[in-house]
């Protein structure tokens, strides 16, 4: 009962909420939402176009609960922190658990596919976001200890699990196989992790947020985080690491989590006229839009405020670098492609 107490804790904010008139946006950025990415091996030498449509993820959950707001946090302090890596790096085993007491129940730790091996970043910025994907298409019997195998064009990559930060409370092998997969028991972890400031803390940084009239669920404000933190790191992945993050759109659409038949629209985009460049800094680069939208889900949580993002304002060094809004979709007041 435990997690369903938690669960029922998050879900005051209706599904589907009445949606209010039609309002004024900024204008519609340049559409930007590239969809490959390079895959390199251990000596940086160009191997392949990465598909995000080909990683797959398979999971085994097991009946530890955990709780909910403390897995959703400590996705997006995850997400944060290896999508500001190099796309195209790898890491060793590492385990993330943010050093807040609120959320520091819940470790996420991503291994290669194989001990000692490691993982390319770009894998586990994708492979975090379906393990999340999955966890919120089911909340009610998902918000527990977890393992999951990353498979890319049915090739084992990576693996993510979810456990309780709790000595002794880890998740243990006493969980039911996957049929497609012989040997999928939940690995006892042996990382030793280390708590460390949330990702998307930045004294340069400064985000102003200004909320509109439609509210979402708690579910949907941090599934807009996660879908939005990946296309940022899909997009600066496709360009020189020093030049300015290019405007983009992008639709959420993904019932249950998202209200069917309304969903989520987001824009982002380069405020100055002309650009600011890595020759006039700070400028627009993606490390700054994935800290700032790393701050949203905390700030609604503190807030108690989960209404739409009407404008996010994004300022380094005291200079307005990059705006955009995150809203529900609505007749025509919103456009994207």
């Amino acid at each position: 009962m435990v997690v369903l107490a938690h669960v029922l804790y998050l879900l005051p904010f209706s599904l589907f909420q009445p949606l209010t008139s039609a309002i004024s946006l900024p204008p519609k950025p340049v559409i930007n939402t590239p969809f490959s990415i390079r895959d390199t091996n251990a000596n940086g030498t160009l191997l392949n176009a990465i598909d995000p449509t080909k990683l797959d993820v398979r999971p085994v959950y097991s009946d530890i609960k955990l709780p909910p707001t403390s897995i959703l946090m400590t996705a997006v302090d995850t997400m944060v922190k290896v999508a500001l890596e190099n796309w195209e790096g790898r890491m060793a085993s590492k385990v993330f658990v943010i050093d807040d007491p609120k959320y520091s129940q819940v470790q996420f730790v991503i291994r290669g596919p194989n001990p000692g091996a490691e993982i390319q970043n770009a894998y586990a910025v994708l492979g975090t976001f379906l393990v999340m994907n999955g966890i919120l298409s089911d909340p009610l019997t998902r918000f527990r200890a977890s393992f999951h195998r990353l498979y890319y064009s049915a090739q084992l990559v990576g693996s993510i699990e979810v456990r309780s930060s709790v000595a002794g409370s880890g998740p243990g092998p006493e969980v039911s196989k996957s049929p497609d997969d012989g040997d999928n028991e939940l690995p006892v972890g042996t990382n030793v992790a280390s708590l460390s400031a949330p990702a998307w803390q930045d004294p340069r940084l400064q985000v102003s947020i200004a909320r509109g009239p439609d509210i979402f669920t708690i579910y949907e404000t941090f599934y807009a985080t996660y879908t939005l933190i990946r296309q940022v790191a899909i997009n600066a992945a496709v360009q020189p690491r020093d030049a300015p993050l290019r405007d983009f759109s992008v639709t959420v659409d993904a019932p249950p989590i998202t209200a069917r038949n309304h969903p989520i629209a987001a824009s982002f985009r380069n405020v100055r006229n002309p650009p600011r460049t890595a020759r006039i800094p700070p400028y627009f680069q993606p490390k700054w839009l994935i800290k700032a939208l790393g701050q949203l889900p905390q700030r609604s949580l503190d807030s108690r405020n989960f209404n739409d993002v009407f404008h996010m304002g994004i300022t380094v060094d005291r200079v307005m670098i990059g705006e955009g809004y995150v809203v529900r979709k609505q007749s025509d007041a919103v456009e994207t492609s």
